[in-house]
């Protein structure tokens, strides 16, 4: 694809030669976020476009919240395939204006801090199953292929949806294959194997909405079919893709933000004997690991929708914003000694995102968090890491740092 800006018409300090989503940067980003957090918004050409990399807090910031200047939805031409990171899906998270707060006003009630409140039982219930499993097992584990990548698994699809180990299948699938969507070449098909997880996750969606408008139940599906606003509800393709949405969403950013609290806290120990004695602070801490080690590099493009000038950086329209949140995380402007890990800190953190795209399902998040690490520590209070200093290897999408294991010991 040819580059649709001139190179040599931008400030030529100001553009970097990097591979977003190569093996090689993932392993260094915590170093790179550290440089990124103090330097004004810069330039990486990628494959025909012109990326602009956003890791000061108050940049960050900005482009989260202006919707006038730089929108979340994806335009639907050839070139931006590798963007598109649900395909023809439209997630709330790549879509901008009216259609977008129309839907998430629908899907807010299923959301609140008290509908997702109920579930806790359910969540307590799918987190003491996989410790159970891992007592069983011990003394050694994998924090991420034991306990973090089922999390969600186990507290999303099996415990609130009800669904079967063949009906996971489809959904765990169609997580596997989302990654390959994001390094996806400009005017390339996607993947076969893509297409097809897709299209299995359709009918299944399919099936489970029919079945849930004969049945209802007390789970999320239930609740979205009967979501109304006035005389306003979801139409059919808009239950599917939000349906969608919850669950390669949540599969996706809850494993994500899983394995980094794992990590963040049982390297530093210490942190985890002061959660013993003061369990108080454990969603101050979740917070704090959040911070340190947010496991999105890169959160949703935002496309530039005029010329502009962020942190003084000139923008051309039609180029692709990329907040790096944890480049944001370490602005020394905004985070005393940022590369330090202290859970008193009490500090906010942008893992959420931000403004009108702040995630929906971040109540959700939380709680499974909270309560994982409330019941891990508690079982395992001695639990640590092998060895605290090994080097992790990254998988996920491009912008993703999933750490792909994190061996372990009960005691």
């Amino acid at each position: 694809m040819t580059l649709q800006f001139d190179l040599a018409e931008l400030d030529q300090d100001k553009i970097v030669s990097i591979d977003l989503g190569s093996a090689e940067t993932k392993r260094n980003m915590q170093a790179l976020c550290a440089e990124w957090a103090t330097r004004e918004p810069f330039y990486v050409p990628r494959d025909g476009h012109v990326f602009v990399i956003c890791g000061r807090h108050a940049d960050a910031t900005e482009v989260y919240q202006d919707r006038e200047r730089f929108s979340n939805a994806v335009p639907r031409e050839p070139g931006f395939e590798m963007f598109a990171k649900f395909m023809d899906v439209r997630v709330l998270a790549q879509m901008d204006g009216e259609a977008h707060d129309r839907v998430r006003r629908l899907m807010t009630p299923a959301m609140t801090p008290k509908a997702v409140g109920r579930l806790e039982a359910q969540i307590a219930l799918a987190v003491d199953g996989l410790l159970d499993a891992i007592e069983a097992k011990g003394p050694a584990f994998d924090g991420i292929k034991d306990f973090g990548e089922r999390l969600i698994v186990e507290a999303l699809l099996t415990q609130m949806l009800g669904l079967t180990p063949q009906q996971k299948a489809v959904f765990v699938e169609m997580h596997r294959v989302i990654p390959l969507i994001t390094y996806t070449e400009a005017g390339h098909s996607y993947p076969e194997e893509c297409v097809r997880a897709f299209a299995n996750a359709r009918t299944l969606i399919d099936e489970i909405v029919a079945e849930r408008r004969r049945n209802p139940g007390d789970d999320l599906i239930s609740e979205l079919i009967a979501a109304r606003d006035g005389g306003d509800r979801l139409s059919d393709a808009e239950m599917f893709d939000q349906i969608f949405t919850v669950t390669a969403g949540a599969l996706s950013g809850t494993t994500l933000a899983a394995g980094g609290v794992l990590y963040a806290l049982y390297k530093h120990p210490e942190s985890v004997r002061a959660l013993l004695s003061e369990p108080g602070l454990i969603p101050q801490a979740i917070a704090e690991c959040q911070r340190w080690f947010v496991g999105g590099y890169m959160t949703f493009p935002r496309f530039a929708t005029c010329d502009t000038k962020v942190g003084g950086t000139e923008i051309r329209k039609g180029m692709v914003m990329r907040v790096c949140p944890q480049a944001a995380h370490y602005d020394p402007a905004v985070y005393s000694d940022p590369l330090r890990f202290d859970i008193r800190r009490n500090a906010r953190n942008i893992a959420f995102g931000s403004g009108h795209h702040l995630c929906l399902g971040h109540h959700f998040a939380k709680l499974l968090l909270r309560t994982a690490v409330e019941r891990l520590i508690t079982r395992f209070p001695s639990a640590r890491l092998v060895d605290p200093g090994m080097p992790l290897e990254f998988g996920g999408s491009v912008g993703e740092l999933k750490i792909l294991s994190l061996p372990m010991m009960t005691g």
